[in-house]
């Protein structure tokens, strides 16, 4: 094993309308800008999926903007194909025996509706 040394030091702030100190906190910590206005973004909880494609649509601008691929197409260099896709969703669920997610649960079924999405 080399020697290294991992420092992550982390604040987290709780409590009633917390997110109105993220601003401070990013000045605090030397930043000058935030990757994401998220109280733009979740402006409208009543359409959690106009909400969600708000997310997606500025998590893509930041990723362009730092040349990051946007999609699995971009990311490996030719398109994915459906098998690939299942094998993909098969081991991110160890075969469908396990979910992710804390605020909503992702099935096997939707890690794979997910991917065609991102193809």
């Amino acid at each position: 094993m080399v020697d290294f040394s991992y420092h992550a030091p982390t604040e987290v702030v709780f409590g009633k309308n917390s997110e109105q100190h993220t601003a401070a906190l990013v000045k605090k910590y030397g930043g000058t800008r935030l990757a994401v206005n998220a109280m733009h973004v979740a402006n409208d909880f009543t359409n959690p999926e106009a909400t969600a494609l708000k997310g997606i649509e500025a998590m893509e601008r930041f990723f362009r903007s730092i040349g990051m691929p946007t999609s699995i197409h971009e990311l490996i260099g030719r398109e994915i194909t459906d098998e690939e896709i299942s094998e993909m969703a098969r081991k991110c669920s160890h075969d469908g025996s396990h979910t992710v997610g804390g605020f909503l649960v992702l099935h096997r079924e939707d890690m794979e509706k997910i991917y065609t999405m991102a193809k």
